[in-house]
């Protein structure tokens, strides 16, 4: 089953139409809700996280799916995550450039896939650029990965285009592209 993940930024969280906005896109789009992953830097919950859970809670409560992006990167704050009701937590990059060298940052990661995987998140580790980061995370029992070992970088028209000629629904294009501003 294929899903589509999304930024939201700071800005859309501050914005009440922005609910009503996702709500018409899914109508519109006819892409069931738990199919969407809305993703979420600490930031953002910094700014304004009284305002953020509210329109996260109002967001996952029909159904969309919410990770928290670029985990470790900034603030770093373990409340969040019991804070607020995430499905995924995704690691840094900056924690996976020189893995293999460093047991430290072999610890820190380790650690943050046991802290999620304890919580039932899944973890996405990005950056991956090469087999010895891809095999450490495997063996850690991270959920999944992306970074340039496992793909190059694909435009979205290419991928929706690809993705719709693979059903056989070409004309059907349109109708997967997400107008979701984030």
């Amino acid at each position: 089953m294929i899903s589509f993940a999304r930024s939201l930024s700071g800005k859309s969280l501050q914005n009440d139409a922005y609910f009503a906005h996702l709500v018409l896109v899914l109508q519109q789009t006819g892409l069931p809700p738990s199919r969407l992953q809305l993703e979420i830097t600490e930031g953002v919950l910094i700014q304004n996280s009284r305002n953020a859970l509210n329109m996260l809670t109002e967001i996952r409560n029909i159904g969309v799916g919410l990770a928290l992006d670029d985990f470790g990167s900034g603030y770093s704050s373990f409340g969040y995550l019991a804070d607020f009701n995430l499905d995924r937590l995704k690691i840094d990059r900056s924690f996976l450039s020189g893995l293999e060298a460093s047991k430290k940052k072999q610890n820190v990661v380790r650690g943050i896939i046991a802290l999620a995987n304890s919580l039932g998140l899944t973890v996405l580790a990005e950056g991956v650029e090469n087999e010895a980061q891809l095999d450490f995370l495997i063996a850690e029992r991270c959920h999944s990965a992306q970074g340039f070992f496992l793909s190059q970088p694909i435009e979205e028209n290419r991928l929706t285009n690809h993705l719709a000629a693979r059903r056989g629904r070409m004309k059907d294009a349109d109708k997967f592209r997400l107008g979701l501003s984030a």
